[in-house]
């Protein structure tokens, strides 16, 4: 109960600043995505180091925050060259550095730069440049992000208590024991639940079939993203990615589903007439 108490407490001060900042997008949404990038990258170099790699710690977070300014500055054609002249430096200073080996830290560098900074990049991106990704009369990039962390938190509350209630088949249990197969299937109903309710009230301008879409994509690969997660933290034998957040858990722990889910929005957007 105390647990819950918390997580409630903390939910109750960080979702009013979170849709503040949504909806501000601008800079406000581009230093928060600074921090959750910074400690992300922390987290994740924290766990890879578990797993006896010694990723290059500094480098990582400069690549990081490069690719952010980036996409923020609007230099997006830029970040294939700087994924080229960043290999080349990562393996360089690898190199030099002659700390353990050096396969395992160059590629414990880079998975700290893919996963969280440019899944979450993709974010900024879509909150940011969502008129130009989705041509409509007004900006409804900050709304149509606060959905998609509503489906999120919809489809993750479904998933929790009806496989608490009824769920009898293990959805992956090597990788997360408590989950269950009728969990995920209503997650995924949640999540369609919440997009055809954005339809039919037409909440933001979008079609039927993006709202199928969408529902679809939060309910599988926003599950998706929480097991793969949950097998990095299992891997790394550690309960939560940081103690950040008083029954959160950390960023990777709050923000795996909506980083997975990004990419998958981004493909359909530029698939879409």
């Amino acid at each position: 109960m105390k647990e819950l108490s918390v997580r409630v407490a903390v939910a109750v001060i960080g979702i009013p600043v979170l849709v503040f900042i949504l909806l501000k997008g601008g800079v406000y949404f581009y230093l928060f995505s600074v921090i959750v990038a910074l400690i992300g990258q922390w987290e994740m170099y924290r766990m890879l180091e578990k797993k006896e790699s010694k990723p290059n710690f500094w480098p990582g977070i400069l690549l990081g925050q490069i690719i952010l300014a980036i996409i923020f500055i609007g230099m997006q054609p830029y970040l294939a060259v700087l994924a080229v002249f960043s290999l080349l430096y990562i393996t360089g200073s690898e190199m030099f550095r002659n700390d353990g080996s050096a396969l395992l830290n160059v590629s414990a560098t880079i998975l700290g730069v893919v996963y969280p900074v440019l899944f979450w990049g993709m974010l900024l991106y879509l909150r940011l440049y969502f008129y130009q990704i989705y041509p409509l009369p007004h900006d409804v990039g900050g709304m149509f992000v606060i959905i998609l962390f509503v489906a999120i938190w919809i489809c993750d509350t479904f998933a929790y208590f009806f496989g608490m209630k009824f769920g009898k088949h293990r959805l992956f249990e090597r990788v997360s024991p408590k989950k269950s197969q009728e969990g995920a299937v209503a997650g995924l109903i949640g999540a369609l639940l919440v997009y055809l309710g954005v339809y039919f009230w037409q909440i933001i301008p979008i079609t039927l079939s993006v709202a199928i879409i969408s529902g679809i994509i939060v309910g599988i690969v926003g599950q998706f993203g929480d097991l793969v997660e949950s097998w990095f933290k299992r891997d790394a034998g550690v309960k939560d990615s940081s103690s950040l957040l008083p029954g959160h858990g950390g960023i990777l722990d709050r923000f795996d589903s909506i980083m997975f889910s990004v990419p998958a929005f981004l493909i359909l957007f530029w698939l879409l007439p």
